[in-house]
């Protein structure tokens, strides 16, 4: 009896301390597995704050190791500009900048645009047809409008006025029955425009885009040429304005031109002057057989060398001379009743 009972107290022991073995080695096998995991997460987050590191250093080289906020960076990366080592960054910075690269030039190229407009052409017949006294020339003065960026440049086909009304009126002279076709031309980088007009002796236009006829200039009242001596030029204005200095000879000391004021008169293109045995073109009558008119030519109308190099010196036998070109230029745009002041 002792013995049974001895033996129920012994298994009761038993269980009981394996109960105790088998919670201790629960939490034995607990802490282990707890042991286990913590290593490598450690590790993990060591690796991981090493690689942040770098990446940081990095992207700020001058500053080391982790203790860059990215607050820090921010500041950075706006007052430097540094873009970080990595290529996706990179790549967006870069196609970021050219794009806005790309805008610029692109407003630089439509505000180009804006302002670039291929040559309109418009030409203004604003004065003729006027016939000279002698019915011997009658002309036309055309005037070209141009619009168009940049500037365009006008190049007409002909200019009997070789500029004297500026450079976008020319005028066109013509002898009885003639026809003559101006062509003008504009251009510009963006591109040109050309137009012409027929122009008939005595006729109106035959063809024309858009005319304008103003007669302000074949009025004698607008006109003033005078005549330095001294100087040796005529001076020739139109409202006021100087139009063109033309060299002259005037008379020598012992047949001198005369002084004062007065008014030009019939004009001729082309005389013989017997008693000086020369000929000269181009006549404008001034005063008497005063006139203006080219220097002299020999019977076989050549020009006489020798009197073309005396320009600038006192040397006619009153009378005023000029370049041909000139005495072309003057008997063709002024009209007569002109005041002339000689002095």
């Amino acid at each position: 009896m002792k013995n049974f009972y001895a033996n129920k107290i012994i298994k009761k022991i038993a269980a009981f301390l394996m109960i105790i073995l088998f919670i201790f080695a629960l939490t034995g096998c607990g802490n282990s597995v707890n042991n286990i995991n913590s290593g490598p997460k450690e590790e993990q987050n060591a690796i991981l704050s090493d690689n942040s590191d770098k990446h940081e250093a990095s992207e700020n080289p001058g500053n080391s190791g982790g203790s860059n906020t990215s607050g820090d960076k921010a500041e950075v990366s706006e007052s430097t500009g540094e873009a970080s080592d990595d290529n996706s960054d990179n790549v967006s910075t870069t196609e970021a900048e050219s794009t806005e690269n790309t805008a610029g030039e692109t407003i630089s190229q439509d505000k180009s645009s804006n302002t670039t407009a291929p040559p309109q052409l418009l030409l203004e017949v604003i004065e003729g047809p006027v016939v000279l006294e002698d019915s011997s020339l009658c002309y036309y003065r055309i005037k070209a409008t141009v619009k168009g960026s940049p500037r365009p440049k006008i190049n007409f086909s002909k200019d009997d006025s070789s500029g004297a009304w500026g450079e976008n009126i020319v005028q066109i002279n013509l002898t009885p029955d003639e026809t003559f076709e101006l062509t003008v031309k504009a251009s510009n980088s963006s591109g040109q425009a050309s137009s012409s007009i027929i122009l008939s002796w005595k006729e109106s236009i035959i063809k024309t885009g858009q005319t304008k006829i103003i007669s302000d200039e074949a009025n004698p009242a607008n006109y003033l040429i005078e005549v330095n001596l001294i100087e040796q030029k005529v001076i020739v204005f139109y409202k006021g304005a100087l139009l063109k200095e033309l060299v002259c000879s005037s008379g020598a000391p012992a047949t001198p031109t005369p002084k004062g004021t007065y008014k030009t008169s019939d004009k001729i293109k082309y005389a013989w002057l017997p008693q000086y045995d020369v000929g000269a073109y181009y006549f404008v009558r001034f005063y008497g057989s005063y006139l203006f008119h080219s220097t002299p030519y020999d019977k076989q109308g050549n020009l006489i060398e020798k009197e073309l190099q005396n320009l600038g010196t006192p040397v006619s036998h009153g009378c005023i001379r000029t370049d041909i070109n000139d005495a072309k230029w003057l008997y063709e745009t002024v009209p007569s009743g002109a005041t002339v002041k000689i002095y």
